[in-house]
């Protein structure tokens, strides 16, 4: 098999499966920060009585903005291999859903990573800026539901396409 045969059997010549690649990256980081976020790396930082009284509040929102967070890029994840699979165009509450749960990635990385100080600045915050991060996760997840279930084949389709059940 030569190298062209192969890079056309693998569509890398198409943009959507170098964002399924990253995705799947992003969700392997993800959990890591996600158990960081909700647990603490060490034990040291598992005690509430050396946080602030506000970040203390936040914790609780902050863990549900987590948690939620794998679910959006897990729909993310399955609405990219929907899109190549059946070949269709994204539409717009993809773009827009995808588009949220980055935004929130990109906050919730961030303020794990204590990146120019976001997570010393949204602990202080208090129980507001979680519950902003959840509204906007929650709306994310909502869209990219939408946006799979409107690509979703029947099941006829889905049984021709595996072998094994097809059989």
């Amino acid at each position: 098999m030569s190298l062209d045969e192969m890079r056309e059997v693998l569509r890398l010549n198409d943009g959507r499966i170098w964002l399924l690649i990253g995705l799947c990256v992003a969700l392997v980081f993800t959990i890591q920060a996600v158990e960081t976020a909700t647990e603490g790396a060490w034990p040291h930082q598992r005690r509430p009585s050396r946080m602030a009284p506000q970040a203390r509040t936040a914790q609780g929102a902050w863990a549900v903005v987590a948690l939620l967070l794998l679910p959006g890029i897990l729909l993310g994840i399955l609405n990219v291999a929907v899109l190549l699979w059946r070949g269709l165009p994204h539409t717009q509450s993809q773009v827009l859903g995808g588009f949220l749960i980055a935004l929130i990635w990109i906050i919730f990385v961030g303020a794990s990573a204590n990146l120019f100080g976001m997570g010393r600045l949204l602990r202080q915050g208090g129980v507001a800026g979680p519950l902003a991060l959840l509204v906007i996760v929650v709306a994310g997840d909502v869209l990219l539901i939408a946006g799979l279930l409107t690509l979703l084949p029947n099941f006829e389709m889905v049984r021709d396409a595996i072998p094994v059940i097809g059989t």
